[in-house]
């Protein structure tokens, strides 16, 4: 099992190291953070999560030294910048908080292009950049960049706040609780975009959060604190949910493991199930045939791109009158892409007429689709698959104490 503080990228590299990092705000008898030592891997996903007044964000505030420690040393990719000047330490960080904080009275691009301006590039080189990081968010510039704040919703001024954070393409992002105020769909499909731009980018990010299914979906490693920040259990998510390290964390945690393991794996990771469909324009003849040949009382009609458009079944071409398939029966309601997490597919799934998720791609187009069969093995071959790695891991421990391993 990982060790409580320590960790290493999969090619062994630490980017950020605390050592000993204390916090004590004046008038107060404890230390918000006490002595924590941890950790952070480079190109991971580190979660701090905790009740409310733990120190997570106290933690993280002190990284880019927002808050000054009280002792201790941040240690960033080998130097120590616990005494360097705070405002460069803060050019080489970015940072996204839950209010996003865009400056009112500037232009989407000008927000987006701060850091680089702040940091003397040329009005081409940051135009470039602006645009770049405006499409890496899916925001299309010529549209967004010479909008407002206040024209945007709160969606996509979290994006905007994203791609400001990534402005001068940094090696680490700290994130504090950046999507607490926002409804829980939009976080959803924000958490997803996230994830599909870590998978590209790879930065080093710490990210807060108070939630711990959230912190289950976004986190490479996760670190539950306790109060004064001290560190209850830093592991995998696996892990953690598996063998949870003592009452607190399982507490902490919840019931339900089992449903917050479907937050581990993404739709992409398993065997979508095929069902017959029909393209728009196929005669009343071959709709009966496809409807033969499902499980379902309805067939998916697809466009001419391939993207889904309507539920068809047998009723409804009765009804139809020779109508085309596009004016008949409903509209599918339930999709997603394929880097969604199983737990995107089952909410879905409950409230869809026919008990399954469409798959798409990027672009709409009809990839296959996910059932509660799909849904309940993947679920059975987590569960014991962690099973089997924490008895390995407790067997190495075991043999390690009897000095059998190195």
């Amino acid at each position: 099992m990982t060790s409580p503080t320590n960790a290493t990228s999969h090619d062994g590299r630490v980017m950020i190291r605390l050592e000993e990092l204390t916090k004590k705000f004046p008038g107060q008898k404890q230390n918000a953070v006490d002595s924590l030592t941890l950790d952070i891997p480079e190109g991971d996903i580190v979660v701090l999560v905790g009740p409310s007044g733990c120190g997570k964000t106290t933690t993280m505030k002190m990284m880019n030294r927002i808050i000054e420690p009280s002792s201790g040393r941040i240690i960033l990719d080998g130097e120590d910048v616990t005494s360097s000047d705070p405002d460069q330490l803060r050019r080489r960080i970015g940072y996204v908080i839950q209010q996003i904080g865009l400056f009112p009275h500037q232009s989407i691009g000008e927000n987006v292009g701060t850091v680089p301006k702040l940091l003397g590039w040329d009005s081409k080189r940051i135009s470039t950049r602006v645009d770049e990081l405006l499409e890496m968010v899916n925001m299309e510039p010529s549209q967004f960049r010479n909008r407002y704040p206040k024209q945007l919703s709160g969606g996509q001024k979290q994006r905007v706040g994203v791609a400001r954070a990534l402005g001068a393409d940094p090696d680490v992002m700290l994130m504090d609780e950046p999507f607490g105020a926002i409804d829980p769909i939009t976080r959803d499909r924000l958490q997803n975009e996230f994830l599909r731009l870590q998978s590209e980018v790879r930065k080093t990010i710490v990210f807060v959060t108070h939630d711990i299914d959230e912190a289950i979906k976004m986190g490479d490693r996760i670190a539950i604190l306790q109060d004064g920040s001290h560190i209850a259990q830093y592991d995998t998510p696996e892990q953690i949910l598996t063998a949870p390290a003592n009452d607190f964390v399982a507490d902490f945690i919840g019931k339900g493991a089992s449903l917050k393991r479907l937050n581990l794996s993404r739709v992409a990771d398993i065997g979508l199930k095929q069902l017959p469909t029909v393209q728009l324009g196929t005669d009343r003849e071959g709709v009966m045939a496809a409807l033969r040949q499902t499980e379902l009382s309805a067939v998916l009609v697809l466009d001419g791109e391939g993207r889904p458009l309507r539920w068809v079944g047998a009723e409804d071409l009765q009804r139809g009158g020779g109508r085309p398939l596009d004016e008949l029966g409903l509209a599918p309601e339930a999709a997603v892409e394929a880097r969604a997490t199983l737990s995107d597919a089952l909410n879905e799934l409950i409230t869809a007429r026919y008990s399954i998720t469409i798959v798409v791609d990027s672009r709409g187009v009809y990839q296959g689709v996910v059932d509660i069969d799909q849904i309940n093995d993947a679920i059975r071959t987590m569960r014991s698959t962690a099973v089997a790695k924490a008895r390995e891991s407790l067997t190495d421990d075991s043999m390690a104490e009897q000095g059998r391993l190195p």
